[in-house]
């Protein structure tokens, strides 16, 4: 067979995919196991692995999850291990029943992009940075944030604003030499909610 007659279209209730048989099988092998759970192959390397739970997530055939350690996984990260589980669609996609009641199904892994409030950032990034300094009882100013990310200002006042879209609202004021002083207090927080 040549490589265009060996893939399928999966439809599901958005658009149609295009899934080749090996990546076919994986899915179905999930939908008839009883965690739903999608293992990778055995001896894909790091970056296939990588393209392959992308599309995957992508087409919302599945969903990402913390797994434990003896249940299938691909990565792991400071959450523990992430693993891929099929969701109804992708059943319903592959012609099982979409509805599957699992009682040891781990809840989807809250996705930091989808504009969640009041997501943590991860440790030891420069947005964790920022917010670190912003807590401070002095504050930081323009300046202040700007050297210690290396970014400029623009990048910096984007930073800020990125952080009111999670919850949380910089207050600005004035320090004794008449700088700008950007501040997060509780106060703050709370009349973002």
């Amino acid at each position: 067979m040549r490589w265009w007659q060996q893939t399928r279209c999966l439809t599901i209730a958005r658009p149609t995919f295009m899934i080749d048989e090996t990546h076919h099988a994986l899915l179905k092998t999930a939908a008839e196991s009883p965690d739903q759970l999608i293992a990778r192959p055995v001896g894909l390397n790091t970056r296939a692995a990588k393209a392959l739970f992308a599309k995957l997530r992508k087409t919302a055939l599945a969903v990402e999850v913390v797994v434990i350690e003896d249940e299938p996984h691909w990565h792991s990260d400071e959450r523990g291990p992430i693993g891929l589980r099929l969701t109804s669609a992708g059943r319903e996609s592959l012609g099982f029943r979409p509805d599957v009641s699992s009682p040891a199904a781990s809840p989807p892994v809250a996705d930091a992009t989808l504009g969640g409030a009041e997501t943590k950032p991860r440790s030891g990034t420069k947005q964790a940075l920022i917010i670190a300094m912003l807590w401070r009882d002095e504050g930081a100013t323009l300046a202040d944030l700007m050297a210690a990310t290396g970014w400029l200002a623009h990048s910096t006042r984007a930073a800020l604003t990125g952080l009111r879209k999670r919850g949380m609202i910089p207050t600005k004021g004035c320090d004794a030499e008449g700088r700008t002083v950007y501040r997060l207090t509780d106060d703050a927080a709370t009349e973002a909610r």
